[in-house]
C-alpha cells in the first residue's frame, strides 16, 4: 500500500496495520490522549479508532465505535491498559450518527454515568426522522423513485440504518459550531462539518493541535456522501463548505475515525476537493451520455473501486445514494 502523495503518515504502527489490513493496537498520541481501535465486522473499514482524552481527573472518549462483543471487548481492553476502565469515563462524543461511531456510546453511557453529546445539527435531523419515513414501505418507495428495480429496493431498504438512530439514548448535550467540550483544563472546540452526515462534527484539540475529523478527512479514502431523507438537498456542496472550515486552523495532526494519523490538513483537502470534481465531472458525462437515465442506472455506468457486478446489497445501496448525492449537487450547479 502506497502513501498518497498529500499526506505524510506520523504512526508507522497505524499505517503498517492499515497496510497489511490488520487492527494496530491501542496506541499514545500525546500527553492524555490515546487511540484505541474498537473491530467492525459489518463493513470493511474494519476498525473505527476510539479517542481518549484525560485531563484533570475527566476522561472523554470520542467515537466509542461499534457494539458487538468483539469490539466490547477489545475497547475495554485498551481502556484498561491505559489505567481507565470503562466505569470512569465522565463524557462521550459522538461525530454523527453511524453505527461505527455511536453504537457502543448506550452502554459506555449506563455504565459510567457520562454524559453524551453529538452534533445538534445531527440530532435535530434525527428527531425528523418521522415513522412515515423510516417505514420499510417508505424506503422500498425512495429507491424506486431512484429507478432501483423492485426486488433490489427491497433488499436496499432491509439494510437501511436511518431507523436505527431513534434506538439510541438521546443525547444531553447537543454541540454547536465553536462550542467548547465541558472537560476542565482543556480546550476542545467543536467545529461543525456537515457533509458526511448531516450534522457532522469535527474536534480541534487546541492545546495540543490535534484534529479529531471523524470521518470528514480520511487519509486515503473520499468519505461517502449520501443524498438522506430530511436532509439537506445538496450535502456534497455542504461537504465541500465544511473541508474549508477545517482548513482554517492550520496544520494540525490529524486523528481520524479510520485508516491512520496524518499531517498535511490542507494539501489532503485540497486533494479530496479535486476528487469529487473528477467525481461529478464523470456523473455529468454518464448523464449528458443518456440524459434520461435513472440513479440506478447512472451508478451502474460509473467507476467503482470494483465491478458492479461484484458489489454486494450493501455496497450497492451506498454507490446509489452517493450517486443521488452528485446528481443533486449538479442540477444546483454547486460542482
Amino acid at each position: 500500500m502506497r502513501v498518497t502523495a498529500d499526506v505524510t503518515p506520523t504512526s508507522a504502527q497505524q499505517f503498517h496495520a492499515w497496510s497489511r489490513r490488520a487492527v494496530p493496537a491501542a496506541e499514545r498520541i500525546a500527553d492524555g490522549v490515546w487511540a484505541v481501535p474498537v473491530p467492525v465486522s459489518r463493513i470493511p473499514i474494519r476498525f473505527t479508532y476510539a479517542y481518549l482524552i484525560r485531563s484533570n481527573g475527566q476522561a472523554v472518549l470520542i467515537d466509542p465505535g461499534a457494539s458487538s462483543p468483539e469490539g466490547d471487548a477489545a475497547l475495554a481492553r485498551g481502556l484498561d491498559a491505559i489505567g481507565m476502565p470503562v466505569r470512569s469515563l465522565t463524557g462521550i462524543v459522538i461525530t454523527h450518527y453511524h453505527f461505527d461511531h455511536w453504537e457502543a456510546a448506550d452502554a459506555l453511557a449506563q455504565q459510567s454515568g457520562a454524559w453524551v453529546a453529538i452534533g445538534a445539527s445531527e440530532q435535530n435531523w434525527i428527531d425528523r426522522l418521522t415513522d412515515d419515513v423510516l417505514s420499510l414501505k417508505a424506503a422500498i418507495e425512495r429507491f424506486r423513485e431512484f429507478g432501483v428495480p423492485a426486488e433490489r429496493a427491497a433488499e436496499f431498504a432491509a439494510v437501511e440504518d436511518y431507523r436505527y438512530t431513534r434506538d439510541h439514548l438521546r443525547p444531553g448535550l447537543l454541540l454547536s459550531h465553536l462550542d467548547v467540550l465541558p472537560v476542565e483544563g482543556e480546550s476542545l472546540r467543536v467545529l461543525s462539518t456537515p457533509g458526511h452526515s448531516p450534522g457532522h462534527v469535527c474536534i480541534h484539540d487546541e492545546r495540543r493541535d490535534l484534529l479529531f475529523s471523524g470521518d470528514h478527512v480520511l487519509p486515503g479514502i473520499t468519505p461517502h456522501i449520501a443524498l438522506n431523507p430530511f436532509g439537506e438537498p445538496d450535502p456534497l456542496d455542504q461537504y465541500l463548505q465544511s473541508l474549508l472550515v477545517v482548513e482554517q486552523i492550520g496544520d494540525v495532526e490529524v486523528l481520524p475515525a479510520h485508516e491512520y494519523r496524518f499531517r498535511g490538513l490542507r494539501a489532503r483537502t485540497q486533494s479530496l476537493r479535486d476528487d469529487v470534481a473528477l467525481r461529478a465531472c464523470e456523473v455529468s458525462n454518464v448523464l449528458e451520455r443518456s440524459p434520461r437515465s435513472t440513479v440506478w442506472e447512472v451508478a451502474r455506468d460509473l467507476t467503482w473501486s470494483r465491478p458492479w457486478t461484484q458489489f454486494g446489497v450493501e455496497a450497492q445501496r451506498m454507490a446509489v445514494v452517493e450517486t443521488a448525492a452528485y446528481i443533486a449537487t449538479l442540477a444546483t450547479g454547486s460542482a
